[in-house]
């Protein structure tokens, strides 16, 4: 076991590592270091390189500043604890969801300035704007809907809670993030099937094996990961379980249908 300054040691370089800021020196070191690392240190490091690299698509080519760094190893530790079935009463600020979407809309302004430059009729010109500003307007409404998603995550106190797929769907998992002082909760669901015509999703908070609906959702993309904002869910349980089941489209009293993802607190 390695003292706290080894560990805390170890958590700056890793990131460094992860977000590609040694210098070489410390690269070189860096990976002899790994080479006599413990199983936990070695647990860190790899999930920092699965955060890191999806870090990397939303920050291409800028020097990771230590807020990012912090986030990293933050970000690693409450994975490493989720799966140890620790209670997560933390979780990183979700920012870079937010900054990819401004990516987004600055790529379709400079698409829309780019086709005003073409040489293309008015009426074909007038059609193109009218499409970009809807694309505009679209990518601002889902601005708006990760900004109160980032409210939930950035709660003082949250609940974090893990679902696991079951015999229908064994590859789906998704995570409840409740923030029970505002009553409001973050889902995100991820491998589970696009919702067929007339059907939805349907969210259940289970207490004392009686189901209480937390809302549907459906999923369009089930190659994305899926996040649902879940409004007005004042509960005073501390304990429970949440799961997922496929409902007629508007949803049902009780749940009728298979169940897709299950997880307790």
């Amino acid at each position: 076991m390695v003292d706290n300054n080894t560990t805390q040691s170890f958590e700056e370089l890793c990131a460094g590592y992860v977000l590609g800021s040694l210098s070489s020196e410390e690269k070189v070191n860096f990976e002899s270091f790994l080479e006599t690392a413990n199983e936990e240190q070695l647990t860190l490091f790899h999930d920092m390189e699965a955060i890191g690299s999806e870090m990397a698509l939303l920050y291409p080519e800028v020097s990771p500043s230590p807020i990012i760094k912090q986030q990293l190893v933050e970000m690693a530790w409450a994975s490493i604890n989720a799966r140890k079935g620790a209670n997560v009463h933390y979780l990183s600020r979700f920012r870079f969801a937010i900054a990819a979407s401004v990516v987004f809309m600055i790529v379709s302004i400079a698409l829309l300035f780019k086709t005003q430059n073409l040489n293309q009729d008015l009426t074909t010109q007038i059609a193109l704007v009218q499409e970009q500003q809807t694309t505009i307007k679209a990518l601002e409404t889902e601005v708006e809907r990760k900004e109160e998603l980032l409210t939930i995550l950035e709660a003082r106190d949250v609940d974090l809670i893990l679902m696991d797929g079951l015999d229908v769907n064994p590859s789906g998992y998704g995570k409840v993030v409740w923030d029970k002082d505002n009553g409001q909760a973050l889902l995100q669901v991820a491998n589970i099937p696009k919702v067929p015509t007339a059907k939805e999703y349907q969210l259940w908070f289970v207490v004392n094996n009686q189901p209480i609906s937390a809302g549907v959702f459906a999923v369009n993309d089930p190659t994305q990961d899926n996040f649902f904002k879940i409004s007005e869910f004042q509960q005073a349980n501390a304990t429970g379980a949440f799961a997922i089941t496929l409902e007629p489209e508007g949803g049902s009293s009780q749940p009728t249908g298979d169940m897709y993802l299950l997880g307790s607190m």
